[in-house]
């Protein structure tokens, strides 16, 4: 994953653990598609994806990895 990637999924895993619902990122998610940041798309998606059956306490062990 280059930077650019890893750098919105961490902000996105992050606000995800202190309880941003998926629904408002996946407005974030919409206003990088029509800005064409498809490296924000990438990272925002891959975290929406990887947290949408998790368990807050999953959650919050990935917010802690990613630290």
């Amino acid at each position: 994953m280059n930077k650019e990637i890893y750098r919105f999924y961490r902000i996105a895993i992050l606000d995800i653990a202190e309880g941003v619902p998926l629904e408002e990122l996946e407005i974030y998610l919409k206003m990088y598609e029509d800005v064409e940041d498809y490296e924000a798309c990438a990272g925002i998606l891959k975290a929406i994806k990887e947290t949408r059956y998790d368990t807050i306490q999953n959650i919050k062990e990935k917010k802690n990895d990613i630290r």
